[in-house]
């Protein structure tokens, strides 16, 4: 990442340490895994989780990037056996309040401004319409619907339709097109629209060529009940983000000029002077990766209580075995987007574009909380005759995404659920990545500071003045083995969630 020009004031305290470097202590390897007997059930000796600084470092060597995404697998995988463990050996598992909700608080701040009408002609209604759901402006967000005071532009289903205004209240239908996938949210500029699509491998017609493209044949090999080794055969798709740049100068014609698609699920795009900035992350599931322990099957016959315990403890152990097998197999393209780019010029349906570079220096993580989420920010010039695009991966978590017209924000969850599992001392916090976009060529790095809490959408954060801007709840969601507070009559007592500002 190109480090910026010029910083931005933040208004908490960004815990930067300098230019990006090397992680240091880096996992060489997948280390052994003891099983240790408490009073209650066996637990297994769990990884170290530790909050490290919330900056951004770069990596400089791939081998380094793929060993901390193997190493967050392998520490997940562990956490979800030991809650199995715990499922099987623990009485009353179940506590009676897994769930703690209250009422959202939503804080807001209007800013006033002059609105001059002006006495135009038919042809100029500036001032005459409202935009959509553009939280900054001189920022077009992703919206269904959009307008240029003339025309309407909607997204119906799997149509995009063009509809004229010729006088206030009156609509004419002019056209609609068919996409491919489930067209979700557009942006307009100009005499061209970029439309932001879900595609789904089960849900594309048969011999469509992204089926060959999402469609990978992958094998693992497992242990049945009788302890006898199987391989299992199926088909790894990803789902698709799907970029399609639609030319409305004949709004009775559209044309569909490009397409360009990336592994992944879509977060947010934003349009700004020609340039696409398009969020999207990819959470990869790998199957032969077991979450459960594999009994053989008389197991549930067993009537003797130490017995049960030490089949089970020599299963789970076969099963971290088997699962550090299917680990230490995976590659960096196991993990890491691709990309697709379709023309009217290209000679093969689809063409490959890749996004990682020989020493994975675009790709950087926050130490010590590296997981195998990517969120990628791909920057595009998607209107030249060949786009042109810079890409930075991040290991992180589902963020909020905030844009303005110079500041890209990412609000990511300092840890995943897993992480809290026997760590009952640890708060809940959110990681703040900002982003220098006031080059349409270019997004820079600036620096990332922590919050308390968790931001729980774009709207709670923002920019104003060279500031940034958080408000966060404070609460223990998703964290259903915790048990509630009661007080001395033995009701419940409230604990959260509480908001900050």
């Amino acid at each position: 990442m190109k480090s910026p020009q010029s910083t931005i004031f933040v208004l908490f305290i960004l815990l930067s340490s300098g230019c990006l470097g090397v992680i240091d202590d880096i996992n060489e390897g997948i280390d052994d895994t003891i099983i240790s007997i408490d009073d209650e059930y066996p637990q297994l000796d769990l990884s170290e989780r530790i909050f490290g600084s919330p900056q951004l470092v770069s990596y400089q060597q791939c081998s380094d990037l793929l060993s901390d995404l193997k190493q967050s697998v392998y520490d997940e995988m562990l956490v979800q056996l030991d809650q199995q463990s715990y499922y099987h050996w623990t009485p009353n598992m179940y506590v009676d309040d897994m769930w703690r909700g209250g009422d959202d608080i939503a804080l807001a701040e209007s800013a006033e401004g002059d609105l001059s009408a002006t006495s135009a002609n038919s042809d100029d209604r500036t001032g005459d319409y409202s935009g959509t759901n553009n939280q900054e402006s001189g920022v077009d967000e992703a919206d269904f619907i959009k307008t240029d005071g003339h025309y309407i532009y909607m997204i119906n289903g799997d149509k995009l339709l063009i509809m004229g205004v010729p006088e206030f209240g009156e609509l004419n239908l002019l056209s609609n097109t068919t996409m491919i996938g489930s067209p979700m949210q557009m942006m307009l500029e100009g005499n061209r629209i970029v439309i932001t699509s879900s595609i789904n491998y089960w849900n594309l017609p048969f011999g469509h060529p992204l089926l060959d493209v999402m469609g990978h044949e992958e094998s693992y090999t497992y242990f049945n009940g009788d302890g006898e080794p199987k391989t299992n055969t199926y088909i790894r798709y990803e789902s698709l983000v799907m970029y399609t740049i639609v030319d409305i100068s004949d709004k009775l014609n559209p044309v569909i000029e490009k397409e360009l698609l990336i592994e992944g699920n879509y977060h947010t795009a934003r349009l700004v002077d020609g340039t696409v900035r398009s969020v999207t992350h990819l959470y990869t599931y790998f199957q032969g990766i077991q979450s459960w322990v594999s009994l053989p099957n008389n197991y549930y016959q067993i009537e003797d209580r130490y017995e049960q315990m030490n089949i089970w403890n020599q299963s789970l152990l076969e099963t971290i075995n088997s699962n550090n097998a299917v680990i230490q197999s995976l590659t960096l393209d196991d993990f890491i987007p691709q990309m697709y780019e379709s023309t009217s010029e290209s000679e093969s349906p689809y063409v490959k574009t890749s996004l990682i570079s020989d020493d994975c220096s675009e790709f950087s993580a926050s130490p010590e909380t590296t997981v195998r989420g990517l969120t990628t920010i791909i920057t595009m010039k998607m209107f030249e005759e060949v786009v042109e695009f810079e890409v930075d991966h991040i290991t992180s978590r589902w963020a909020h995404v905030y844009s303005s017209g110079n500041t890209l924000l990412l609000a990511e969850p300092t840890a995943d659920w897993w992480w809290f599992w026997r760590n009952d001392g640890f708060e809940d916090s959110t990681n703040i990545h900002a982003f220098d976009i006031s080059d349409s060529n270019s997004t820079s790095y600036i620096g990332s500071g922590r919050v308390s809490g968790t931001v729980q959408d774009q709207f709670s954060m923002s920019e104003f003045q060279g500031s940034i801007r958080i408000a966060s709840t404070s609460d223990s969601w998703g964290r259903w083995w915790l048990e509630g507070e009661i007080d001395e009559n033995g009701d419940p007592i409230f604990t959260g969630p509480t908001n900050q500002v």
